[in-house]
C-alpha cells in the first residue's frame, strides 16, 4: 500500500473512546482504553486496504520482501509439520470431546484444518484472503469459505468447535466476530482462541520493542483479561487459559521458525518435547511471564 488512509475507532471492548497512548511505531499509535484497558491501533488503516495484503501471495510468501509495516511469512508451506503439531497440542485440552462440526477462522491455506479432519472432525475453513482458500479447495480439497466470517452462509447453532488461533489481533471487529460466530454455535459448542499477550513480563520489558507489534498487520493486542472479557460480553463462560506449546513459532517474524522447535522438528524430537513444553508453558502461564495466551470457552 503506497498510501495509507487512516481511520479513528473507540474502543471495541466498551466503546469508550478515552485512551493513552503506549507506543509511537513509524506513523502508527498503540493506544490503550483507560476505561477497560484494551490496546489497540489508533489511529489505523481501512479494513479494506488490509484485505488487499493478505489477499497476495507474497503474504504467504514474502521471501525477504517485508517491509516495516507489513510482515508475513517468508514461506508459509514450510510450517506444516509445525502447524499440524499446533493443532494437537490445541486438541489436548478438549482430546475426551466427541468430534462433531469444527469452524476454523483465519484458516490460512488449511493445514491446520487438514489436521482437523484427519482427527475426525468434519471441518469447515473461513479466511479473507482468496489465494490462501482457493489453495486450501484445490490442494488440500477443504471446505473453505472466502470472506470475513458475517458474510459466509452458515447456519444458526451448527458448530460444535469454533478454532481462531492468531486471528483475533487482525480482526477489524472482533466484537461483532464473536458475537456472529456464537449464533453459529451449538449450545454448550467450545470456542478457542489463542493469541498474544501483552500483559505478560516479556512485553512489559521489551515495551515497543515487542516482537508481536506488527503494525498495521495486527490491529489489537489482547491481554488475557480483556480477551476474557470480551468473551463473556458475547457470551461465552471461559473454562481454561493456557498456552499452546510452541504457539509463537508459527508467527511472521521474517525468520521461520524458532530455532528450538526448527531441532525438534528436524530430528523427530516431538514425543520427548511435549511433555516439558506442555509443562513449561503452563508454568509460564501461572506465573504471567508468557506472551501467548490460549483461552477455551464454552457458548452459554
Amino acid at each position: 500500500m503506497e498510501e495509507t488512509a487512516l481511520q479513528y475507532i473507540n474502543c471495541n471492548l466498551c466503546s469508550n473512546d478515552r485512551t493513552k497512548t503506549l507506543y509511537q511505531i513509524h506513523p502508527f499509535t498503540i493506544v490503550k482504553c483507560i476505561n477497560c484497558g484494551l490496546v489497540y491501533l489508533n489511529p489505523r488503516p481501512h479494513p479494506e486496504q488490509m484485505m488487499q495484503v493478505y489477499d497476495s501471495r507474497d503474504y504467504y510468501f514474502s521471501d525477504g520482501k517485508q517491509t516495516d509495516m507489513f510482515y508475513g511469512y517468508p514461506d508459509y508451506t514450510k510450517l506444516q509439520k509445525h502447524l499440524n503439531f499446533v493443532a494437537d497440542e490445541l486438541m489436548h485440552p478438549v482430546r475426551n470431546t466427541a468430534p462433531g462440526k469444527l469452524l476454523d477462522v483465519g484458516c490460512g491455506m488449511g493445514f491446520m484444518l487438514k489436521r482437523f479432519q484427519e482427527l475426525g472432525w468434519e471441518s469447515y475453513g473461513v479466511d479473507v484472503s482468496s489465494y490462501a482458500t482457493e489453495y486450501a479447495r484445490s490442494e488440500l480439497e477443504l471446505n473453505v469459505y472466502t470472506g470475513t466470517i458475517d458474510k459466509v452462509d452458515f447456519p444458526e447453532s451448527y458448530f460444535d468447535l469454533v478454532t481462531m488461533v492468531l486471528t483475533i489481533e487482525h480482526m477489524p471487529d472482533p466484537k461483532s466476530a464473536l458475537k456472529t460466530l456464537h449464533k453459529l454455535m451449538k449450545p454448550d459448542a467450545i470456542m478457542m482462541i489463542a493469541t498474544h499477550d501483552i500483559d505478560g513480563l516479556w512485553p512489559k520489558i521489551s515495551r515497543s520493542k515487542w516482537q508481536h507489534l506488527y503494525v498495521p498487520e495486527h490491529l489489537f493486542f489482547f491481554s488475557h483479561v480483556t480477551l476474557k472479557r470480551l468473551l463473556k460480553e458475547v457470551g461465552f463462560d471461559t473454562f481454561k487459559t493456557t498456552e499452546t506449546a510452541t504457539l509463537a513459532s508459527v508467527t511472521g517474524d521474517g525468520h521461520g521458525l524458532q530455532t528450538p522447535i526448527r531441532l525438534v522438528h528436524k530430528y523427530n524430537l516431538e514425543k520427548i518435547a511435549v511433555p516439558i513444553l506442555r509443562c513449561f508453558h503452563a508454568t509460564a502461564r501461572r506465573l504471567s511471564i508468557s506472551d501467548e495466551v490460549t483461552i477455551y470457552a464454552v457458548k452459554r
